[in-house]
């Protein structure tokens, strides 16, 4: 079973173009002391790269899924956090306009995962994302470049958030 990292960075590597360079944050270990002990601070993306300009971004977050839906129980698949119109208040920013979403499942060993998709537009940006829970874990994928830029590398950004496949 591959770690989640190996399976961002695999990612990555295939929906990068050559252009694009890590721009992730490096982790930082001197988060200050606490009466608890030392308590890293939490990475805000997992993987994140971008186009020399920096005006296109290819991202990955990753959070507990219960940070996302208030829930007692683990989720397992990206349905437990609602349907793909209720998970839109999770995953779409409020005043978003809405392009496109769908579900779309992979087969896997043990039968089949759920994936969302999401495309939209909020200000002067276009996003396209994936989401997909594992392991309890709700994996986002995503691209986003300004609505100018969408036009001719929409194509190239859609694929490579779509691509996302959690092993």
């Amino acid at each position: 079973m591959l770690h989640i990292e190996e399976v961002l960075w695999r990612w990555l590597c295939d929906s990068c173009a050559p252009n694009f360079e890590d721009i992730t944050e490096p982790e930082d270990y001197n988060a200050g002391l606490s009466l608890y002990g030392d308590k890293a601070k939490p990475k805000t993306y997992a993987a994140r790269f971008a186009s020399s300009d920096g005006s296109e971004v290819l991202s990955v977050l990753v959070r507990p899924s219960n940070q996302l839906k208030i829930t007692f129980l683990e989720a397992k698949d990206i349905a437990d956090l609602g349907s793909l119109k209720e998970a839109a208040r999770i995953f779409v920013p409020g005043g978003s306009t809405l392009y496109s979403a769908r579900t779309f499942k992979i087969k896997e060993e043990e039968g089949y995962r759920n994936y969302y998709f999401y495309e939209f537009g909020r200000d002067e940006q276009h996003v396209a994302l994936v989401a997909a829970v594992n392991s309890g874990k709700a994996i986002v994928a995503g691209a986003t470049a300004p609505q100018k830029k969408w036009e001719d590398d929409g194509v190239r950004l859609r694929s490579a958030a779509v691509s996302l496949t959690l092993l």
